[in-house]
């Protein structure tokens, strides 16, 4: 991306800008599916570096244009995300559920966006680029009482009121975004020399 745009964007170098920092979040998605056509929303986690959490529920199917609304309208406000995986699920599947439900999902591309999977896959030498995995490689530990595998049964149960169900969902969300955050925090020095062109 060339200087020009981003000086546009307001994410030029703040040496060289003499601006502040730009706002920046981890987000992720819990769904029933890995396809959009298929599955629906369950519900966005937003993280900021402080570990400040902030979780966007459907608690039903119709809930979810509202909640993913909100979702989008939240991380509007950030100039900067971190993902795990979010290039290949995360945002092409708010992308599809946005543009099904006639939400303006356009804001959702004008904000830079890393994928730190695909940052270790091509920075580090690991046999395997999985969260699970390069946490326990990092010395960071990671929940497995629930994978996302288990979201779609999970979510079953909580639409029919399974209040212990809904709070997995959210606690097994926050984990991977409590996870990812400390993945970035070890990666953070490398992930800046490596964007220098953000204010990051």
């Amino acid at each position: 991306m060339s200087a020009e745009i981003l000086g546009a964007m307001g994410l030029l170098d703040p040496v060289r800008s003499g601006e502040g920092k730009s706002r920046i979040c981890i987000i992720d998605v819990e769904s029933t599916s890995l396809d959009a056509d298929v599955g629906i929303f369950v519900g966005g986690g937003l993280m900021e570096l402080d570990g400040k959490f902030s979780w966007f529920y459907s608690r039903n199917p119709r809930e979810e244009p509202r909640a993913l609304g909100n979702f989008l309208e939240k991380i509007s406000g950030y100039q900067v995300v971190f993902t795990w995986n979010g290039r290949i699920f995360d945002l092409p599947f708010i992308t599809a559920r946005s543009i099904k439900h006639g939400l303006r999902v356009e804001r959702l591309h004008t904000i830079i966006h890393i994928d730190l999977a695909e940052f270790v896959k091509n920075n580090l030498k690991l046999a395997r680029n999985d969260l699970y995995h390069v946490a326990k490689f990092l010395n960071i530990k990671k929940n497995l009482n629930i994978e996302g595998l288990d979201i779609p049964k999970l979510y079953m149960r909580a639409v029919k009121g399974d209040k212990e169900a809904s709070l997995a969902i959210k606690r097994h969300c926050r984990d991977d975004l409590e996870v990812t955050r400390k993945v970035l925090k070890k990666l953070f020095p490398l992930v800046r020399v490596r964007h220098q062109g953000l204010r990051i």
